[in-house]
């Protein structure tokens, strides 16, 4: 806390945001209880780390430009935020946040050619910024994990000024398929969705982006939701043996790993199954999959 004199030296308008903030916090009992399904194993973080601003939020470039502030909510490893700040240049800011102190670090490291990135962490549910303070807020496969989307999606469009955007884009895993058709695949797809769900949270959520977007309070004429899909395919043989490769090792080495044993949705030798067919998957020099991703762009 300002000691009284230091706090009336301070000017009108940070006296009246420091007022802000504290009665937010004060006013709030608030706990996030979220429990993240991936967590932040070096497969999941290594796989996160291969995200742009390019492959990952192609859908809201046309909204970027030089000199604006954007938060980047959840933002992991960095990778798409320091796409943003390439975008905005110096004139612009980019604020990098996660609730998840452990993966700053990779973000800082990710982001260090830019000075106009601040890395820090923070909970979707409770911004700890004022009312209209970014132009952009985006959420890259965010909402997937939260129990409560809607006060997420509400809670990014109070800090984001009147015209401005909030941006979101998250997986539907239901859409998931590929070739070959392998048994432990398919069923690596239940138990991840099991598994999601058991922590309260929807592995469809790009499906729900408009009308969790509607539930937030946004008319329908201020949403624009879109689609993309992801491919892994031969075409990319690196690309597509990363994602086998990977899911191999999350499936036996993660926080979705143990919570899946844990929660009796699946044993340790099931798993090692599905990680047997991931990486026969990744092998394969004809194997494909797509899954689509649903992206929502609010005007608020």
């Amino acid at each position: 806390m300002f000691s009284a004199n230091v706090f009336k030296s301070l000017s009108l308008a940070t006296r009246t945001t420091y007022r802000f903030r504290t009665l937010r916090f004060l006013s709030s009992n608030f706990v996030n209880t979220d429990t993240y399904t991936h967590g932040h194993a070096e497969a999941v973080v290594r796989q996160h780390k291969a995200r742009t601003v390019y492959n990952s939020a192609a859908y809201l470039i046309p909204k970027l430009k030089k000199g604006l502030t954007v938060l980047d909510v959840g933002c992991g490893p960095g990778s798409i935020s320091a796409g943003f700040a390439e975008i905005v240049g110096e004139t612009g800011k980019v604020f990098a946040t996660d609730c998840s102190a452990d993966i700053l670090d990779e973000a800082r490291i990710s982001t260090a050619a830019y000075d106009n990135v601040t890395v820090e962490n923070a909970d979707v549910y409770e911004l700890p910024y004022d009312n209209h303070s970014f132009d952009v807020a985006h959420a890259h496969q965010v909402l997937q994990h939260l129990t409560d989307p809607v006060r997420a999606m509400r809670e990014m469009k109070r800090v984001v000024k009147p015209g401005g955007v909030v941006a979101c884009r998250d997986a539907d895993y239901s859409t998931m398929l590929g070739s070959p058709d392998l048994e432990f695949i398919k069923r690596w797809n239940e138990i991840y969705k099991e598994t999601c769900r058991r922590n309260n949270a929807e592995p469809d959520a790009g499906r729900y982006l408009f009308k969790w977007a509607r539930e937030s309070g946004s008319a329908a004429s201020n949403i624009e939701y879109s689609a993309d899909v992801v491919v892994y395919s031969p075409t990319d043989p690196t690309f597509q043996k990363a994602w086998g490769n990977a899911w191999a090792e999350r499936s036996l080495n993660s926080a979705f790993g143990r919570q899946a044993i844990e929660y009796g949705i699946s044993t340790k030798e099931e798993m090692m199954k599905v990680a047997i067919a991931w990486q026969e998957w990744a092998k394969d020099k004809d194997a494909t999959f797509y899954y689509v991703n649903g992206q929502v762009l609010i005007t608020v």
